[in-house]
């Protein structure tokens, strides 16, 4: 392999949103992992998040709470989840919603948080609109 060939390899390795080496700083930015996991075992974490990001199947159904009494935050629509007890625990009003394609996700973000939290199980979709509203609720 020559020089350009060598540099171009490195280039699409690092800009590679699939490369699980790519996360390992988001991995151990969560309290005590790096006393919990070798480098080997928290890659093989990583493309376990990645495999599923990569193999979601579509129309596929998103979650979103959100806290009415006391809110923290905008609520734009941006953390969604595929776990509707995650959805719950962050607020009183859930949407019910469903994602039509990868088109609407923001792959590496997704991928990013699912390793940063991983039992949140969430879905970044950038745009509100991306998502159709199927119910919303109050518990």
């Amino acid at each position: 392999m020559n020089l350009q060939e060598s540099i171009r390899r490195i280039l699409r390795e690092e800009f590679d949103i699939y490369n699980p080496e790519n996360y390992l700083e988001d991995f151990y930015a969560m309290d005590f992992m790096e006393e919990m996991y070798n480098e080997e075992d928290a890659l093989r974490l990583i493309q376990k998040q990645i495999d599923y990001v990569q193999n979601i199947e579509y129309p596929l159904k998103v979650y979103r709470g959100i806290d009415t009494i006391s809110p923290q935050e905008d609520y734009g629509g941006v953390h969604w989840t595929t776990d509707v007890r995650v959805a719950e625990g962050f607020g009183d009003k859930i949407f019910v919603g469903l994602i039509t394609n990868q088109d609407s996700i923001d792959i590496e973000q997704t991928i990013r948080t699912r390793v940063m939290n991983p039992y949140e199980y969430e879905i970044t979709v950038p745009n509100f609109d991306e998502v159709k509203i199927l119910d919303i609720y109050n518990i």
